[in-house]
């Protein structure tokens, strides 16, 4: 992909007939190309260096390079499956600037977690994690899924979106390095809706 170069004149050319070792952007038209390399060094916080072999563009040698491909691939598939009618995601919703996502901040995991509801106060403590990392990914309480007084209900669509979501754990490990861990927090970050753009 040709990253920090200027678009073509005709930019309205299929990518690959007017770029080289074009993939992930095959079949859009040209002008695409620029535009969706600033995006991503938007999103990344870095300049076109950190993917691209500065003078050969085209080149695939370093490890960024390929990475940026598998995470295109996985927002595209997100946003037409699990994610599709709800708005999706883009680069930014996960990194907002930085080369790696932010993580869920512990010290308010543990204050939620202080916060538990005595009369559920039997729970398993698999059940208060889980609930509490929802209520700081989201921003929310308990009520924002649950319906105080019957919590198995599934009224709110918020209650029968969280098994949407959790899909999506299913589908990140096909596109991410087997190292990479992600979270909730990684998209909303105390959000109910997640920031596509800055």
């Amino acid at each position: 992909m040709a990253a920090c170069a200027t678009t073509p004149r005709d930019g309205g050319r299929p990518a690959e007939t007017v770029y080289r070792n074009i993939d992930v952007l095959r079949g859009r038209p040209a002008r695409e190309v620029d535009v969706s390399m600033k995006a991503w060094s938007r999103a990344l916080g870095v300049g076109c260096e950190h993917c691209h072999v500065k003078g050969q563009w085209h080149l695939g040698d370093k490890p960024p390079y390929a990475t940026a491909r598998s995470m295109f691939r996985m927002v595209e598939d997100l946003n037409a499956g699990g994610l599709a009618g709800t708005g999706g995601v883009a680069c930014w919703t996960c990194h907002a600037g930085r080369t790696k996502p932010s993580r869920l901040p512990q010290p308010a995991l543990t204050v939620e977690r202080g916060r538990w509801p005595a009369a559920l106060a039997q729970a398993s403590d698999r059940v208060k994690l889980a609930m509490s990392v929802y209520d700081v990914t989201l921003g929310v309480g308990c009520e924002h899924c649950h319906t105080l007084g019957d919590w198995h209900s599934d009224a709110k669509p918020a209650f029968r979106m969280v098994s949407r979501m959790t899909a999506l754990f299913d589908v990140f490990p096909k596109y991410m390095p087997s190292e990479a861990r992600t979270q909730c927090w990684m998209c909303h970050k105390g959000s109910t809706a997640p920031k596509r753009a800055p």
